[in-house]
């Protein structure tokens, strides 16, 4: 076997196990986290912290009469509503269309063959 080959392998070993071992780390890590008072309270009052930080800023940004972030989301969420609704109202005219036209090609039709009665 190749020397490269061999290095490749272990070093390709090597960082599986590093891996395993870092995701066993965390995930131990993560539980004793979880599983402290003091941890889940500094985290439940840095969520509930952020939520009013993002209400100020929302707060902040109707002062001075910019949208915000839930605005924005918004208004493109009413653009592709109503992009839909254009695309819907396109068919339909569509449909209409092509329905205008095989009506008008009848009436055509009919007026030319009750000419030609007419000049018989």
């Amino acid at each position: 076997m190749p020397e490269h080959a061999t290095t490749d392998s272990l070093i390709g070993g090597f960082l599986a196990r590093l891996r395993e071992s870092g995701e066993g780390a965390f995930a131990t890590l993560s539980e004793q986290l979880l599983e402290t008072p003091l941890f889940v309270d500094a985290l439940r009052r840095t969520l509930a912290a952020k939520g009013q930080v993002d209400r100020t800023i929302s707060g902040t940004m109707d002062l001075v009469n910019l949208p915000s972030k839930n605005d924005m989301q918004r208004i493109v969420t009413d653009v592709e509503t109503l992009a839909a609704r254009v695309a819907k109202q396109q068919r339909t005219l569509a449909t209409l269309d092509h329905n205008l036209a095989v009506v008008k090609a009848l009436v055509e039709k009919i007026a030319a063959d009750l000419a030609r009665e007419d000049a018989d």
